[in-house]
């Protein structure tokens, strides 16, 4: 779901709790949960951007999220986005910065997922 930037539709039940659940979060928390953490996007650059050539001898860099209860499933896709996109020489590292995050989906799952 979501594969190329599709959106995802809900019906039903799942469309009424989607409804709720918005109120918390302020988007579509019931659609991010049931996309896949590696989706697919199509590129949106413009055409001049695309036909760049960039040097293969750039240096490294760290990539700094900084998140308040941030849904896990967006959260976690932002960072396998980085992870996938991203050449390898040029990724230092991801820095996660959680700003007194009280949600438990990130005070107790994201320390282990992030374990492992």
């Amino acid at each position: 779901l979501g594969d190329g930037g599709n959106g995802i539709h809900l019906s039903g039940e799942e469309k009424t709790r989607a409804d709720d659940i918005q109120k918390k979060w302020a988007f579509n928390k019931v659609a991010s949960d049931k996309i896949s953490l590696w989706r697919t996007l199509t590129d949106k650059r413009m055409l001049e951007c695309k036909s760049m050539n960039y040097s293969d001898n750039l240096p490294s860099s760290s990539v700094i999220i900084i998140f308040n209860n941030e849904a896990l499933s967006a959260l976690l896709r932002t960072v396998w986005s980085v992870l996938d996109r991203t050449p390898s020489h040029l990724l230092h590292e991801i820095i996660l910065v959680d700003d007194a995050s009280d949600q438990s989906e990130i005070t107790d799952i994201l320390p282990d997922y992030v374990k492992y």
